[in-house]
């Protein structure tokens, strides 16, 4: 009987390069994760401000629509943390209803293209109300 001694196989287990690779590409996908939510909180938080002042403003005109035609007059309200103002134009058979809504949001990033958040944000809404 001979004893062979047995060569070990290259093939078994992994090398230290495709270690290498192998966390190389792990940390590419976890960084994209990371890079999208930081989008996904900024698109959430946009939404929220956007719903917020949009609650703001429908407070407003439905409050306006809900006065007497000959008795709408320019004003001002605060909503929650917005600041709406209006103001009326008056028309044939109708009145014109400008309404301003200011307070947090996001603004256009200064050649970015991306919105950021800012302090003060200004909204322009206009709506006809037509005389009974």
């Amino acid at each position: 009987m001979t004893n062979h001694a047995t060569k070990p196989d290259r093939r078994n287990g992994f090398t230290l390069v495709e270690i290498i690779v192998a966390m190389i590409i792990l940390t590419v996908g976890v960084l994209g994760l990371a890079s999208t939510t930081v989008y996904v909180v900024r698109q959430t938080t946009m939404a929220e401000l956007s719903t917020e002042r949009t609650a703001a403003l429908q407070t407003v005109v439905e409050r306006l629509r809900a006065s007497d035609y000959d008795a709408l007059a320019s004003g001002s309200d605060s909503v929650g943390v917005f600041e709406v103002t209006w103001s009326v134009s008056t028309g044939n058979r109708s009145k014109l209803l400008t309404v301003v809504t200011l307070g947090p949001g996001m603004a256009s990033g200064g050649g970015t293209g991306m919105p950021h958040p800012s302090g003060e944000v200004a909204d322009t809404f206009a709506y006809r109300i037509m005389q009974p």
